[in-house]
């Protein structure tokens, strides 16, 4: 009996497909990770975008921008008790991103002795009960880009900070040259943007930092460290700052661990107005490090920075959404800024550092080509 022939794979044949699915694999993957980072991109963008539009709803509500710290519509709404003072832009942003509710939490939280960064879930006082606002995870403020994670029973953080200009030091005593002011010192207004709407920074992404001398990948990451450098009076430049950024963004150098430095990890607070948590300075270009003279939280010249490839998302004054690259230009970073013993650092006229510092001035008079 003669049996029909069967036509089947050589082994040869097999790997052949084998290998063909993948190089197609290996091509398709890419392009598929691409395309999510696209899609997560964009829902940055226009979280930004909303962000900036509700400082200019802000503006057509109160006639200014909301201040940086000590905004003294929080003194009035406490009493002027408890951390009233630390209370930042994002909260009086609330109300305008649909989250009035929360907004109105934020007042007998901290009247009841709650502050921005405490973690427990609520504080009884009088026999009433107060919710801690601040363990609210409000999407508007994330990034989905950042995966950073947080345990459930801490304070929220944020990816977007707030335009605090082009001049480092403590935020509670420096000459503000940014959008955002000190609210105990003016106020901020479309007015003060001299340079104009569309030439000035409003809002920048930031990484979300782990604590200094946290275990894991975030620490040797530059753009979400904080780099301290021993001793507020310390004099440093900003280019001793960038020379901490190594090769593919991760940071060279030890960081200092010192008791008062635990838990600043940058944007970890969305509603904490100190410079680590709130603001970003247009000085080292986007995704470098930042960096610290004795204390993480206040004497720091914050970076913005995003873990999208090669440059951050920025919002204007015209509430314009911009890509800046981390090659754009910063001027001369080894200018040592002025060191008087006011401890105030301050100048007027064009930004000294290049075009990124000009779009960080609200007022310097810069005639460059922004990019």
């Amino acid at each position: 009996m003669k049996y029909p022939s069967r036509r089947g794979f050589t082994l040869v044949e097999l790997l052949v497909v084998i290998a063909i699915i993948g190089v197609m694999v290996g091509l398709l993957l890419p392009a598929v990770q691409a395309a999510r980072e696209a899609a997560r991109r964009m829902s940055c963008s226009n979280n930004l975008k909303n962000l900036a539009l509700a400082q200019h709803n802000h503006h057509d509500t109160y006639n200014m921008f909301s201040p940086l710290n000590r905004d003294l519509r929080w003194k009035s709404a406490t009493g002027g008790v408890g951390a009233w003072y630390r209370l930042g832009p994002l909260t009086t942003t609330l109300p305008f991103v649909e989250q009035t509710a929360l907004y109105e939490q934020v007042a007998p939280f901290v009247k009841a002795g709650g502050t921005p960064w405490n973690n427990t879930a609520s504080i009884a006082a009088d026999g009433v009960t107060y919710p801690n606002p601040f363990r609210a995870e409000v999407a508007t403020f994330r990034c989905p880009s950042d995966g950073f994670s947080v345990s459930v029973n801490g304070t929220r953080p944020t990816n977007y900070v707030f335009n605090w200009g082009d001049v480092y030091l403590e935020e509670q005593n420096h000459e503000w040259r940014g959008v955002f002011s000190n609210g105990e010192q003016g106020k901020g207004t479309f007015a003060t943007v001299i340079d104009g709407a569309s030439n000035t920074l409003m809002m920048s992404e930031v990484v979300i930092g782990q604590n200094p001398g946290a275990s894991g990948q975030d620490k040797a990451i530059s753009g979400s460290a904080i780099n301290v450098f021993a001793g507020s009076g310390t004099p440093w430049r900003p280019s001793d700052c960038l020379a901490r950024r190594g090769p593919n963004g991760t940071l060279t150098g030890a960081l200092q661990n010192t008791s008062s430095d635990t838990g600043h990890g940058k944007g970890r607070r969305w509603g904490d107005s100190t410079s680590a948590y709130s603001s970003f300075l247009a000085i080292l270009p986007p995704n470098g490090p930042s960096c610290a003279a004795g204390n993480a939280e206040h004497h720091l010249m914050s970076t913005a920075a995003s873990r999208h490839p090669g440059g951050v998302n920025v919002a204007m004054c015209d509430a314009s959404v911009r890509f800046v690259s981390e090659s754009v230009n910063t001027g001369d970073l080894t200018v040592l800024h002025d060191q008087p013993s006011s401890n105030i650092r301050k100048y007027t006229g064009p930004s000294r550092w290049g075009v990124w510092g000009a779009m960080g001035s609200a007022a310097g008079g810069e005639t460059v080509e922004l990019p």
